[in-house]
């Protein structure tokens, strides 16, 4: 799960930092969000496979889901100019492409840390979470 947050971020240092020259680096972020796909794909399948609460699989879910959304609308970005009307709509894709990965991010991060707590079953209640006269509980 965490390879993805790195996968996602060094997408977004590659298209930040393009030290191959614009059309090399471009090509390697589209290489880039193919694996970002995979990846998404990959967790989400491995996480379903669990027993796992279901909140997690739905994060999972969410996560490739925008990851492939993420990548559909960065192939119009890669191939035309998106110019319609006069008005930027690159600049708007553009923006919407980047708010996409960091929420990718966000959503990975969750599901990983989620994951990981309950594979170390950290979120069994303690003692002091029961409560005192469980007949009074509403």
């Amino acid at each position: 799960m965490y390879l993805l947050i790195w996968a996602v971020l060094l997408e977004m240092l590659i298209v930040f930092f393009p030290v191959l020259g614009y059309d090399a680096n471009l090509d390697l972020h589209v290489l880039g969000g193919v694996v970002v796909v995979v990846l998404a794909l990959i967790v989400y399948r491995q996480v379903r496979k669990t027993s796992c609460p279901d909140r997690i699989k739905r994060i999972a879910r969410s996560t490739a889901q925008l990851a492939v959304l993420d990548a559909v609308i960065g192939v119009p970005l890669y191939l035309t100019d998106m110019s319609i009307l006069g008005v930027p709509f690159k600049e708007v894709i553009i923006f919407l492409h980047f708010v996409l990965a960091i929420t990718i991010i966000a959503q990975a991060s969750s599901s990983a840390t989620a994951y990981d707590m309950w594979e170390e079953r950290e979120f069994a209640p303690t003692p002091a979470d029961q409560p005192r006269n469980p007949a009074h509980t509403s």
